[in-house]
């Protein structure tokens, strides 16, 4: 994982630099999976740039481990983590409950896994509403920010993935929207310009402004990984250069405490 973090900061090529979260993301659920006694995320030679995204992955394989149970789940969670850096493993989960949705595209994966397409395990849904109220808020909110993220690979369109996440009534619906926005910057990673402009128009009221907030951390989350990203931005407008300007604030303050917030755009505080 420390190699693939290092060819992508060294890297030019967005499409390069944001393939490597899904390989380290790949490797870190693998990693767990086959862990040995002793063994967890809490080995303080891992890189500070890869330990968002380990733990991520993480959370993915924990969910197959413990069978979507909720206590097992923090069980898994709370003992292979940084604790710095376990909050990050329920946003995976909280993908993992949308890849296992019992709709169409729940559906056509499960028939691919059993045609051994994908490497999915045979897992049974939880009730959300009891998996929900096992957790803390800020856990469900993260849970919430996974889902979105899948949200948007089982839509065809931003607005459809946003209609999707206000009928998921028991999910926190802003986190579930920058969810959202967080994967349509990740997927379209060869045309900011165009992202920043769809941002721009989908900024308006409290679901707008969830929107713009996963646009902000999807920078913030490249460049911690691969620090120097933000500065091979040009933006071109003021929105750009505001999502650029919140997210070096706020990476200013992770800095400071040495870690990355769990999906949360930190904004100073202004006295």
């Amino acid at each position: 994982m420390a190699e693939i973090q290092a060819a992508a900061a060294r890297t030019r090529d967005m499409g390069e630099k944001t393939a490597a979260f899904w390989k380290m993301e790949h490797l870190s659920s693998a990693f767990l999976k086959q862990r040995q006694p002793g063994q967890s995320l809490r080995d303080a030679s891992m890189p500070i740039e890869i330990r968002p995204i380990a733990h991520c992955g993480m959370g993915i394989a924990a969910v197959e481990v413990a069978e979507f149970q909720a206590l097992p789940l923090s069980q898994i969670i709370d003992s292979f983590s940084d604790p710095e850096y376990r909050l990050f493993a329920y946003e995976g989960a909280g993908a993992m409950l949308a890849l296992y949705e019992p709709d169409l595209f729940g559906l056509m994966t499960q028939v691919s896994r059993k045609l051994g397409l994908l490497p999915l395990a045979p897992l049974k849904r939880p009730d959300h509403h009891a998996f929900l109220r096992a957790y803390e808020p800020e856990v469900q909110r993260l849970i919430a920010h996974g889902y979105g993220r899948m949200l948007y690979f089982k839509n065809h369109s931003i607005s459809s993935a946003v209609r999707d996440a206000q009928r998921a009534y028991y999910l926190q619906t802003r986190a579930c929207v920058q969810g959202i926005a967080f994967a349509y910057s990740m997927v379209n990673n060869s045309d900011l310009i165009s992202v920043f402009r769809a941002g721009e128009e989908c900024s308006q009221g409290d679901l707008g402004a969830a929107f713009r907030d996963g646009l902000i951390y999807a920078l913030e989350f490249w460049e911690w990984m691969a620090p120097g990203f933000l500065d091979g931005l040009a933006p071109r407008r003021h929105f750009e250069a505001d999502l650029i300007r919140t997210a070096r604030e706020a990476l200013a303050l992770a800095r400071i405490r040495g870690a990355l917030a769990p999906f949360s755009v930190e904004r100073p505080v202004i006295s």
